[in-house]
């Protein structure tokens, strides 16, 4: 397995795994849209020639970034891949000079909420409809 930034190639895995994970139906040209913001925060999993797992974020403000999305192939669930692409885009955030990690995860999905406060992030707040479907989210925090 190779952790690595996301190149355009990868765009027919990543939008395949998100699909899979995500219960937003995402266009495939929004992954492509966020490359020019921030490249660095767009990090991948690949086994075998195939991206597994990815993680994109953005920088939301000075010292600030924001998760947009994090997903992992179910076949790879469990194998720790999550955290290792959590941590891995910490460090790039620490390169930016980034202090706190924000994100929102669905009030329903409460293994990634612990998934997350396993990490360090705490609840700031829940956002009522937040989601497409009209799904509460949960607004996350972390500072680092």
């Amino acid at each position: 397995m190779q952790i690595r930034h996301f190149q355009n190639r990868d765009l027919a895995d990543v939008w395949q795994v998100a699909t899979e994970s995500l219960h937003e139906r995402y266009d495939p040209s929004i992954f492509t849209q966020l490359v020019p913001f921030w490249p660095d925060g767009l990090i991948v999993i690949e086994d075998m020639g195939r991206v597994v797992a990815f993680v994109f974020g953005v920088m939301s403000g000075v010292q600030q970034a924001r998760v947009l999305m994090l997903a992992v192939d179910r076949r790879y669930r469990g194998a720790g891949l999550g955290t290792l692409l959590t941590q891995e885009f910490f460090r790039e955030c620490g390169k930016k000079g980034v202090r706190q990690v924000s994100l929102e995860v669905r009030a329903s999905n409460v293994g990634a909420q612990r998934f997350y406060q396993r990490l360090g992030f705490f609840t700031v707040r829940r956002t009522v409809r937040y989601y497409s479907d009209g799904e509460d989210g949960i607004f996350l925090l972390r500072y680092l």
